[in-house]
């Protein structure tokens, strides 16, 4: 690499007054006041600061991930290498490693670190996998790349050290210019943390690369390692500029001196901590600052050369995108398995309770389950009729049939609200660092979340129909009552996906299904006639899409019945089982639509 590209590559990050003012209760705070400042490539810088000084703040001022809105205004300007950016042109060349360490639990390291470079490495497969296993050398990594992170349903994972290290390569894998660190050294023991930052040190002067972190409390052999220090005081910089004993002498000519056996970093943590004794020192911070070293600041963002910013975009195919996220989806389901099994199993239990609680229904002579399983095809062709012989058992009938569509409505609805929010932190992330489409994330889980959609129901459906005996006086009517049970567990999947995409915690979203759930029973056609409801309020039944899946299934139970008086004429049917059928897919395409319109619009910056 010649001299030229290397300097293409390289990539100095300025602020300049940059302001940031929230609204609350109490009025307007002021989490960052006029603070300028540069981060040089080829070094590290260390932001130090107590809490709610504006570490955090600061970063996602740098990466463009605060918006201006009512609640919070935002002044300044970010620039690189003397360009102004955006946050959309921050992704093409920088990346942001946050605190908490979101990664997917049932991945192995490799396989994190795989996934970022097919979606957003340029070259073929052997270039990816080349990048993939440079990174695991650089981040030490190679003796976990096989093991899986872990997490709250993987208990054997990683350690912490090395979950933090992943979090970092997933950023690297890309090769960006800039890389920037909230705390990454939180929650490791002092030697972990210092070979952490030791290998950012490593890779900021080998690769050219601009590194800037925020750290608590850093160790004194980490304190060696930085090139540039910034210290941060109620959202004002009372330094900035190089370590070691730069900085040391600097607070010494004010006449606050270091103990010669101290931590450096302990010793200016403990005078910028928020306490009466250093609240009255800190107007001499400020007043020191401005007058020494902010000029020399501002000129050197002044004396910046402006290069052109080599841009690292690349953006896979929207289908080979869908393809790495269902291949993704897939093994999650595989790894952990238990919400698969449980739903499974839900179907056995469920369809073994309803079918004793209506065997040998009235009006029809029964084959033993068990028999049938074995005796199905023969079963089939036999000339039951399922005709109802009298009231009673024509209630029965419905009450069954309404029971089924509610609850196989309900038994899809659930776990989708509950799996498509937990996954919404992994979603941010990576669609905050640009890897794929937020369409290409939905169609890729949608394809494999089907899948049990379709299983499930089935599996229900044949516990329950030959027990229950219903009607199956043609191949037809049999496989247009388990098309109904799809159907309804596809509109569970719909109506799920639609609370995963517009509430953020599974808490909500699991809270407000009874929502869904009361009105689609109320206007379902069975608890109240339709032709009893009043006039201004039976229009909302056709809002409801479980009157249509009743509507339906009930349709084909009576079909061609002589039973007086006719069943479909005391439910007030009004449209065929197949246009119900229509109606239904309009639903559930209609519903994936909104959902998927939910979710790029819930989209935000994670900060």
């Amino acid at each position: 690499m010649d001299i030229k590209q290397r300097n293409q590559n390289a990539i100095d990050l300025t602020f300049q007054n940059v302001t940031v003012t929230v609204q609350t209760k109490q009025g307007k705070k002021l989490l960052l006041q006029d603070v300028s400042g540069i981060c040089k490539s080829s070094q590290i810088t260390a932001i130090l600061g107590s809490s709610g000084a504006g570490k955090t703040t600061l970063l996602n001022v740098l990466t463009n991930r605060i918006q201006n809105s009512k609640k919070v205004q935002v002044n300044g300007k970010i620039q690189a290498n003397s360009t102004e950016i955006n946050f959309r042109k921050f992704s093409e060349f920088g990346a942001y490693v946050m605190q908490d360490d979101v990664l997917l639990e049932t991945m192995t390291v490799r396989e994190c670190l795989q996934f970022a470079a097919n979606l957003k490495v340029q070259g073929d497969q052997h270039e990816k996998d080349k990048v993939v296993q440079e990174t695991l050398k650089i981040l030490k990594l190679e003796r976990c790349q096989n093991t899986l992170i872990g997490g709250q349903f993987v208990k054997k994972g990683i350690s912490g050290g090395e979950r933090k290290r992943t979090s970092i390569g997933f950023e690297l894998v890309t090769n960006p210019s800039v890389i920037i660190l909230d705390e990454p050294t939180s929650g490791l023991d002092s030697f972990t943390a210092y070979l952490l930052i030791s290998e950012l040190k490593r890779y900021a002067i080998n690769k050219e690369k601009t590194v800037v972190f925020t750290i608590h409390s850093p160790s004194s052999d980490i304190w060696q390692l930085f090139d540039r220090v910034m210290l941060l005081i109620e959202g004002q910089f009372i330094y900035q500029g190089k370590g070691n004993q730069s900085i040391l002498n600097y607070f010494s000519n004010q006449g606050f001196n270091c103990p010669r056996l101290q931590n450096p970093a302990d010793y200016l943590m403990s005078i910028m901590h928020q306490n009466n004794k250093n609240a009255q020192n800190y107007p001499i911070y400020f007043q020191k600052y401005d007058s020494l070293l902010k000029p020399y600041v501002e000129k050197e963002i002044e004396q910046g050369e402006k290069f052109e910013i080599l841009s690292y975009k690349f953006e896979t195919s929207f289908v080979y995108q869908i393809q790495q996220i269902a291949k993704r989806s897939l093994n999650n389901v595989k790894r952990n398995p238990i919400l698969f099994r449980a739903r499974i199993i839900q179907a056995i239990i469920m369809g073994l309770i309803v079918g004793l609680i209506y065997f040998k229904s009235e009006g029809r002579s029964q084959v033993v389950f068990f028999k049938l399983i074995v005796q199905i095809l023969i079963y089939l062709s036999k000339d039951g009729s399922n005709h109802p012989t009298s009231i009673r058992d024509m209630n029965d009938r419905n009450g069954l049939l309404f029971f089924v569509c509610i609850n196989q409505l309900m038994m899809s609805l659930k776990p989708c609200s509950v799996s498509f929010p937990s996954m919404r932190k992994v979603f941010i992330r990576e669609d905050n660092s640009k890897l794929y489409s937020p369409y290409a994330y939905f169609f890729g889980r949608l394809i494999i979340e089907i899948i049990p959609q379709i299983i499930s129901p089935i599996l229900y459906g044949l516990i329950q129909f030959y027990m229950v005996g219903l009607n199956d006086r043609t191949v037809g009517n049999v496989f247009f009552y388990f098309l109904c049970l799809i159907l309804n567990s596809l509109l569970g999947l719909s109506l799920g996906y639609i609370g995963g995409s517009i509430f953020s915690d599974v808490k909500t979203a699991v809270f407000m299904s009874p929502l869904i759930f009361v009105p689609n029973a109320l206007f379902g056609g069975f608890f109240k006639n339709r032709k009893n409801l009043a006039s201004w309020i039976r229009w909302i039944e056709y809002l409801f899409p479980i009157k249509y899946s009743f509507n339906a299934i009930a349709a084909n139970e009576y079909e061609n019945t002589h039973f007086i008086p006719s069943p479909t004429e005391l439910l007030n049917l009004e449209f065929s089982k197949w246009e119900c059928v229509y109606i239904l897919l309009g639903f559930i395409i209609g519903l994936l639509t909104i959902s998927c319109f939910c979710l790029v619009c819930n989209r935000k910056r994670q900060q």
